[in-house]
């Protein structure tokens, strides 16, 4: 037990099956054996929305890159899913931190725009299509330099 008031129980890691704490409230501690961090029922996150939280990579594929020895790291369809349930995502490249985010409302069907923007930057795409297409960084699209891309993740 952590405290009088936040009992914990011992819970295996959902990806590698390590023995991990969780808190009554507040979540899960973050798995010593493989690295992930749970945050709430990721299954349910992957059926609904294609990610998990706060990882990004959706449970199943986060086992799949555990058996295989990868480290968790989102596709760029992953991504920009992420992008869509966040709002504010963050990435890295060659020693630069990018930023994407949208602007206005979607919930309702209204329109939104996605920036995207660096300390050299800012881009503005008026739709995800628009930004899957046309992304890019020193005129290499996003999407095809998406292998070197790293830590991606939201804000």
């Amino acid at each position: 037990m952590v405290g009088d008031d936040n009992k914990t129980e011992v819970v295996p890691c959902e990806v590698c099956g390590h023995p991990v704490l969780h808190f009554e409230h507040g979540g899960y501690e973050y798995c010593r054996n493989c690295g992930w961090r749970r945050g709430c029922d990721n299954t349910k996150m992957e059926e609904w929305h294609g990610i998990s939280y706060p990882m990004l990579v959706p449970l199943s594929r986060a086992k799949e890159q555990y058996k295989r020895g990868l480290p968790f790291k989102a596709s760029f369809d992953e991504f920009v899913r992420g992008l869509l349930f966040y709002s504010e995502m963050l990435f890295d490249y060659s020693g630069e931190t990018y930023e994407v985010f949208k602007q206005g409302k979607d919930y309702s069907g209204e329109p939104y725009t996605i920036v995207f923007c660096c300390a050299a930057f800012q881009y503005t795409y008026n739709s995800k299509e628009d930004f899957i297409d046309n992304a890019s960084i020193s005129g290499k699209l996003l999407k095809d330099i998406w292998s070197k891309v790293e830590n991606p993740r939201f804000m």
